[in-house]
C-alpha cells in the first residue's frame, strides 16, 4: 500500500515537473548545448559598439561607421540593440513603422522590419520608450540570436549598437560579437565605467577582443594618453589586451548638427570629426581582417555563440 502511494506521489510530482519551472528552464538550456553543431557557413564580421556610461557618443559613432563602411563598399547592417531606448533611426534620418519589438514578438518578418537608409546601410531599428523591451525575456533573446544569424549570413559587416552599461542582454550581445568597440571619453568617470565593462566581459570571456575609441578629445593626443591609462589597468587587473582604434576631436559641428539630418560624415565630410571617423573606419577594416564575409565553423557563428553564452548569464 505504501509503495503504491509513493508511486502515485512520484507520478504526480513528475506530472507537475519535479525540477520546477526554473529547473526545467535551466535543464532545457543545457540540453541545447548538446545539439549537433551546425555546418560551416559564410558569415559577416560582427562588431558590438558599447560604452560604460551614456553620453559618450556611442550611437553617433555607430551610425557614422555604418555609413562610412557602406561608402567603402562593405555590405553593412546596423542593429539598434538599445532595446528600450533606441535612437539610431533619428541619427540616420528615417522613421520606422516596425521595430525590433514587433520582430521578436513574431508580428513581422526580418525583411519587413529592415530599413534601407538614405546613406546606404540597412538598419534594424530598436524600440523606444517600451519598458518591456528594456528587459527582454529568454524567448526574446533566442529569437534575437536567430535573426542575428540570418543577417550575418547576408552582410560583410554587422554593427550592433548596444545600450550603455552592463545589463544582461547588453553583456550577452558583447559576448556574441567578434569584436567589441568600446567608446569612452578622456574624463576619469568615463574611463572608470569603461574599465567596468572590460572587467565584466573578461570574467566571462578572457579572449574577448576590445577596440577603444576616445571621443570628444579637446587636445590632439589626449585620447591616446587616456587609452594608455585604461590599457595598463586592464592588463594588470584582468589580463585583457586592448587595441587602440583612435580618437575623435571635440568638434562644434557635431553640437550644431540636428536630429533628422543626414549624418555629419555625409553633410560635412571635411569637418574634423568626419575626417577622424574616416580614419577610424579604415583602421577598423584593417584590424578586423578586411571586414568581409569569411567561413566560420557552425559552433563559432554569432547565433551559436549567443546561445552558448546565454547559458552562463
Amino acid at each position: 500500500m505504501d509503495g503504491a502511494v509513493d508511486g502515485q506521489k512520484t507520478k504526480a510530482a513528475g506530472g507537475r515537473g519535479a525540477l520546477g519551472p526554473r529547473g526545467r528552464g535551466l535543464f532545457g538550456r543545457l540540453l541545447e548545448g548538446l545539439r549537433a553543431a551546425p555546418a560551416p557557413r559564410n558569415e559577416a564580421m560582427s562588431i558590438a559598439i558599447a560604452s560604460g556610461k551614456g553620453g559618450t557618443g556611442k550611437s553617433f559613432l555607430a551610425t557614422s561607421l555604418a555609413v562610412l563602411l557602406h561608402q567603402m563598399e562593405r555590405r553593412t547592417t546596423l542593429v539598434d540593440c538599445d532595446f528600450g531606448l533606441a535612437c539610431d533611426h533619428l541619427l540616420l534620418g528615417v522613421k520606422p513603422t516596425l521595430t525590433l519589438q514587433q520582430l521578436l514578438g513574431g508580428q513581422c518578418t526580418l525583411d519587413q522590419v529592415l530599413m534601407q537608409t538614405p546613406c546606404g546601410p540597412r538598419l534594424l531599428p530598436g524600440a523606444s520608450g517600451v519598458r518591456r523591451m528594456a528587459t527582454p525575456t529568454d524567448k526574446d533573446l533566442i529569437a534575437f540570436a536567430r535573426e542575428l544569424g540570418v543577417m550575418a549570413g547576408r552582410e560583410d559587416a554587422l554593427l550592433l549598437d548596444l545600450g550603455a552599461g552592463i545589463a544582461p542582454a547588453t553583456v550577452l550581445t558583447m559576448l556574441g560579437a567578434d569584436w567589441i568597440v568600446l567608446v569612452t571619453q578622456p574624463e576619469i568617470a568615463a574611463l572608470v565605467d569603461a574599465y567596468a565593462v572590460i572587467k565584466c566581459i573578461a570574467q566571462l570571456n578572457q579572449k574577448a577582443r576590445f577596440l577603444v575609441v576616445v571621443n570628444r578629445v579637446g587636445t590632439p593626443g589626449r585620447g591616446e594618453l587616456a587609452f594608455q591609462r585604461l590599457t595598463e589597468v586592464a592588463k594588470t587587473n584582468v589580463g585583457v589586451e586592448l587595441h587602440y582604434l583612435g580618437e575623435v576631436p571635440d568638434d562644434d559641428s557635431v553640437m550644431q548638427h540636428r536630429l533628422g539630418q543626414l549624418p555629419l560624415v555625409v553633410t560635412e565630410p571635411k569637418a574634423p570629426t568626419s575626417v577622424a571617423l574616416r580614419a577610424l573606419t579604415e583602421r577598423l577594416i584593417q584590424l578586423c581582417g578586411g571586414l568581409q564575409q569569411r567561413v566560420v565553423k557552425g559552433e563559432e557563428g554569432i547565433e551559436a555563440r549567443f546561445r552558448q553564452h546565454r547559458l552562463f548569464l
